[in-house]
């Protein structure tokens, strides 16, 4: 036999040193099985013919052309089995190197061309399955196919016993004895046919051993393929010549020369035998890649080798990297690694390395080292990245290590180490200044720690202790923490055959989050923040409280627009595990609070999250809102089954899955559909953590259902949707309910211990989650580039929301909404910002018009306190239940969720009632009449003094408007409610004009014409209020007009005047009122000119005017005015000029 490890020119005759041709004839291309074209070597069949062995082996790398020389030698000698003297394959080699050959006279072509049987065969097509038996199966088909194309000859001129058999064969019906002798038995039949010898070609002999190494049926694979070559070469006396062709290094049979002593069988290439590297390197000397330096022919240990050439380097090069590319993409291995390095998936890693270990039992060292073999041999496969290992490391120890760095990052390391030996060199100076353009992606690390555990029931714990292990981040000496931005790293705990895996991720010390761009989000997607570049405030400290408490359901209610949505997609973007192939959002959460602590990042992108949101519901009926919650079920449905393997439920899951997801289930298990949903994901163990429920705006689907005539019927399907996810469900992890107004529902949870509430009467610990803090909005300015000057004026129009905190209140938290639209329309502007009602024209509130229409808040003496900037006193009930009438203490609990009154507390009202205004007190007195006779017993200081000392009973809060905004929004609502009953509405404006600009027939016009529009019950519901009941009314008007200045005199032994405040129209004059009522039961014009008269005299007298003259003003206009029923009289005085009344046409 003759053998070589070197390409085919071997064989070529030594005095042969003819320029080879290249021929580019397509048909000859294709014949001989060439990429683009063919470069002459048909002297390579006068060294076969002329070679004294009749069995010739190459060993020679792919692409070197043995399949092409192969075909080449197998249309050279195959003759025509139809008709021997036609041959048409001869026009190949006419004009070849091999046509100019001779022997003894005679070309080798009229000597040998197409005068033999050829039988050709390539192992490499037989495809490998799952079992020996189905491979088997394969194989048959193969001897199949090869018979059809000698089938016409067979049938002619063989004996019957043969043609049974090869009908066998031709029908699959044969045994696997039948097969190990199927290839002698045809060359056999073809020898005795045409009485002359076979040509036997075998390419790729070895590929059908190699590609079951790894196979659970390799020994019996390996003992039928060596009976089969066995059976053929044993008795080869009816063989010509057999080339045969491979890549490796062994045949285990006689007629095989073994010149590697150390490689003696192929069970050594299985995996188990990997770590056994001198085989590797055998391999590669028999393969003709390297060579011993010493010339020493003897392999042995500890022998210095080296790559034969260049073009050898260059080669291996090329083949290696492209052969990695071919196994990583085809075999899917490049989804795989994508595990780590993209989705961190760490049930589908577990899965993947407990399906790929050897199953046979060994020593925990020995299974630590497999499973570092293992994970080391899968991550090789990708080019793109270069793996790191210890440089010591201890057997004994219980844990192995292994980083894992893209390339264009490798010189990190490098350059450090190069570093801490004081050597510099110009790529590392390069590679230092890309690495300095800081890429989340590409300066992350990957480190991987494996560690073995002695019972598989605290694989768990060992994958916790794995990512404890060496918190600092120290490898071969250097500090991974100084080095990269983001270190991800994997714990991997290992126990027989199973092991379990956790990830967290790491920041380095000089971490810093890439700069915020310069647009402003007021949207509620989070997904938005971060691929669109949009500046946000970080509220990831709600994740950190959620992953602290754990287990439980959250009921969270907000005014809208204060985050709610926005902070649900937030949790759900951190804690939903990736779909495959999706490394969507990895860095959304880099740098922000929620990463500061490594543990928090072992839950991120781990769990199956439900997320629900109502937001969008406008059923008009009962019918349709049943439709809209299917609809909403069964899109979440469709957006599960993406993410799982659907077929591993059983038939009947699969069945009521797709009832669901079409929308055809029935009511009971509509209710049960979430519930459901959550127990296909966790029991079939698609993840391995519980699932996470999200319901965003509950309310809306109850408050709509309410104000369409459909609530009775639908409430009970609302409690018993709910009651199903979150009542008892051994799957769920934590649940969130957000909305607005918390509408009875504790009633849904009837034994639920684990609800938590949180609103704005009480929450400790998500109160600072919603809406921004003093400090955020200082960052947010400073970012804008806003001047910290208008801090105040911001504060004002925006701020002053309060959150229950146990005995306590956390102030000072800013409507978000309206925070962001001032910036958005004022950013980088140094002055002359825009102040507007942004959060109040966002939507349209038709429960506000309702409570202000019903209760007729205009009239209500409380509620114009709290528009004159009080504090005050009222009920708020824990639960609400919807209705078409609200009770007055219903009303304030429905303001103060909606986001339109906020709370107080004792301090605050405290002080609230030493700067009251005397007025505000005189209107708020209900049992005593203040005038200018009450001054001895001081009826104001008794008052103040009987608030101060009130103590709140159950249920009782302190509550006011928390800012202009708020403030602007209940004045345009209860001006839009006036209209209904004011035949115009410009009476209040010509009033308040014609107070400025002095004009007393106006004055007195607009003020009668108002007075007539209103009711009797408005202006004498409450006759003990009688006295008072026109000082409410003014300062109704005085409020919805917003009087700049507005305030009353406080008590300085003489007495006070009712209503004060400069002359917006001109500078440095203020105007004065006194109010008056006519006692008389039958009151004329001149009652009413006297009792205006004595109201602008005790102005006068009383020197009200002293205190402002000291404060710079220099002008006084005096109005008297006095109240009769539904008529009134204005006179006014303008310092020392005469009173003047209204025009005689006027009083007529």
């Amino acid at each position: 036999m003759k053998r070589s490890n070197e390409n085919e020119n071997d064989f070529r005759s030594k005095n042969n040193k003819k320029k080879r041709k290249i021929i580019d004839k397509e048909e000859l291309i294709e014949k001989f099985l060439c990429s683009n074209f063919y470069i002459d070597k048909t002297l390579l069949i006068k060294d076969f013919i002329e070679e004294k062995s009749s069995i010739i082996r190459v060993i020679a790398p792919s692409g070197y052309g043995k399949t092409v020389n192969l075909n080449m030698l197998r249309y050279f000698f195959e003759m025509n089995y139809k008709d021997e003297n036609n041959n048409e394959n001869k026009k190949f080699f006419e004009k070849l190197n091999i046509a100019k050959e001779t022997k003894d006279g005679e070309s080798y072509i009229d000597l040998y061309q197409g005068k033999f049987p050829v039988v050709y065969i390539n192992f490499d097509v037989i495809l490998l399955e799952e079992s020996f038996d189905e491979t088997i199966e394969n194989f048959k088909s193969f001897i199949q196919s090869l018979y059809n194309k000698y089938n016409i000859i067979i049938d002619n001129n063989i004996k019957i016993y043969e043609k049974e058999m090869i009908k066998k064969i031709l029908d699959l019906n044969v045994n696997i004895n039948n097969l190990v002798v199927s290839i002698s038995i045809l060359c056999k039949y073809l020898y005795n046919i045409f009485k002359k010898k076979i040509i036997l070609l075998i390419d790729n002999y070895d590929s059908l051993i190699l590609n079951s190494l790894n196979t659970t049926y390799f020994d019996k694979l390996y003992s039928f393929h060596q009976k089969l070559l066995t059976n053929i070469f044993e008795n080869d006396s009816y063989i010509f010549k057999s080339f045969i062709t491979d890549m490796d290094y062994l045949l285990q049979n006689g007629f095989i020369e073994k010149s590697i002593p150390k490689l003696s069988y192929f069970k050594m290439l299985k995996k188990e035998y990997i770590n056994n590297r001198d085989i590797i390197w055998t391999l590669f000397i028999k393969c003709g890649y390297l060579i011993i330096a010493d010339n020493d022919n003897i392999i042995s240990n500890n022998k210095k080798l080296k790559i034969r050439n260049k073009e050898i380097k260059e080669f291996i090069k090329i083949k290696f990297s492209n052969w990695k590319n071919k196994f990583y993409k085809y075999f899917k291995y490049s989804e795989i690694i994508d595990l780590f390095i993209k989705n961190y998936d760490e049930e589908k890693i577990q899965e993947f390395l407990e399906n790929s270990i050897n199953k046979e039992n060994y020593s925990p060292n020995e299974d630590l080292n497999n499973w570092y073999a293992l994970i080391y041999s899968l991550l090789s496969l990708n080019n793109e990245y270069v793996i790191v290992t210890k440089n010591k490391y201890d057997e004994k120890n219980n844990i192995r290590e292994l980083l894992y760095v893209h390339k264009d990052y490798l010189d990190r390391l490098n350059n450090n180490c190069d570093n801490n030996n004081n050597s510099n060199s110009n790529n590392s100076n390069e590679s230092n200044k890309k690495n300095d353009q800081f890429n989340p992606y590409l300066s992350e690390i990957f480190y991987i720690t494996i560690n073995v555990v002695p019972e598989e029931n605290r694989i768990k714990e060992g994958c916790i202790q794995a990512l404890d292990d060496n918190e600092k981040f120290l490898f071969n000496g250097l500090e991974l923490k100084n080095i990269y931005n983001k270190i991800i790293k994997f714990g991997i705990s290992v126990c027989g055959n199973k092991c379990g895996v956790i990830y967290e991720i790491n920041y380095g010390n000089k971490f810093k989050r890439k700069e915020m761009a310069t647009k402003v989000y007021c949207g509620e997607n989070y997904d938005d923040l971060y691929e669109k570049g949009y500046y946000f405030i970080d509220k990831t400290r709600m994740i950190n409280k959620l992953i602290e408490k754990g287990n439980a359901v959250y009921l969270i209610t907000r005014p809208r627009r204060f985050g709610k949505s926005l902070n649900l997609k937030m949790i759900q973007n951190f804690f939903e595990k990736h779909t495959k192939g999706d490394s969507k959002g990895n860095d959304v959460f880099d740098g922000l609070e929620v990463s500061k602590d490594r543990k928090n990042m072992r839950e991120c992108h781990k769990y199956p999250v439900i997320y629900l949101n109502f937001k969008d519901n406008e059923s008009k009926t009962y019918e349709s809102a049943i439709m809209y919650l299917k609809s909403k079920i069964s899109s979440q449905f469709k957006y599960q089954r993406e993410k799982i393997d659907f077929k591993k439920l059983d038939t009947s899951d699969q069945k009521l899955w797709n009832k669901i997801e079409n929308e055809e289930e029935d009511m009971n298990k509509l209710n049960e559909s979430i519930h459901f949903l959550c127990q296909c994901l966790i029991e079939k163990k698609f993840y391995k953590r519980k699932c996470i429920v999200l319901i965003d705006e509950y309310d809306k689907i109850l408050i709509n259902s309410f104000e369409n005539g459909y609530y009775e019927m639908f409430i009970g399907i609302v409690r018993s949707f709910f009651s199903n996810i979150f009542k008892g469900n051994e799957y769920l992890y934590f649940g969130i309910i957000t909305g607005c107004l918390g509408l009875e529902l504790k009633t849904f949870y009837s034994g639920l211990n684990n609800i938590h509430e949180h609103t704005l009467l009480s929450d400790h610990l998500f109160y600072d989650c919603y809406g921004f803090t003093e400090s955020e909005l200082k960052k947010f300015l400073s970012h804008f580039e806003i001047p910290l000057e208008e801090e105040d004026k911001i504060q004002k129009e925006y701020n002053g929301y309060s959150c229950g905190y146990g005995n306590r209140i956390i102030k000072n938290l800013y409507n978000p909404y309206s925070i962001m639209k001032f910036i958005s329309n004022n950013k980088n502007k140094k002055d002359d910002h825009l102040f507007k009602n942004y959060w109040f024209s966002s939507w349209s509130d038709n429960i506000l018009n309702k409570i202000i229409k019903e209760n007729e808040f205009s009239f209500k003496k409380d509620f114009l306190s709290l528009l004159y900037g009080n504090v005050i006193i009222v009920e708020i009930k824990e639960i609400l239940t919807l209705k078409k009438n609200y009770l007055k203490d219903e009303v304030w609990t429905v303001l103060l969720h909606s986001g339109y009154i906020t709370l107080s507390d004792k301090e605050g009202y405290k002080q609230n009632i030493k700067e009251m205004d005397d007025q505000i007190v005189k209107l708020l007195q209900s049992e005593s009449k203040l005038n200018e006779n009450d001054v001895n017993e001081d009826l104001i200081k008794k008052y103040k003094n009987n608030q101060l000392n009130k103590h709140l009973e159950n249920n009782m809060y302190y509550i006011k408007i928390p800012n202009n905004e708020i403030f602007n929004c209940f004045i345009a609502k209860l001006k839009e409610s006036l209209k209904n009953e004011i035949k115009d509405d410009n009476y209040i404006n010509n009033f308040i004009n014609g107070l400025f600009n002095k004009d007393i027939d106006t004055i007195h016009s607009n003020l009668n014409d108002y007075l007539t529009c209103l009711s009797q019950y408005h202006l004498f519901a409450n006759e003990k209020d009688y006295e008072n009941v026109y000082q409410v009314l003014l300062m109704q008007i005085f409020i919805f007009c917003k009087i700049y200045g507005l305030n009353a005199e406080k008590n300085n032994g003489s007495g006070r005047y009712d209503f004060g405040f400069p002359n917006r129209n001109k500078k440095k004059e203020y105007i004065l009122i006194e109010v008056k009522t006519c006692k008389s039961e039958n009151c004329d014009d001149n009652l009413l000119h006297k009792e205006c008269e004595n109201a602008i005299n005790q102005i006068i007298e009383k020197k009200y005017k002293m205190k402002h003259e000291k404060n710079g003003y220099s002008s006084f206009i005096i109005y008297g005015i006095t109240f009769w029923k539904k008529t009134c009289r204005i006179e006014m005085k303008i310092n020392n000029n005469d009173i003047k009344g209204p025009s005689e046409s006027l009083k007529e």
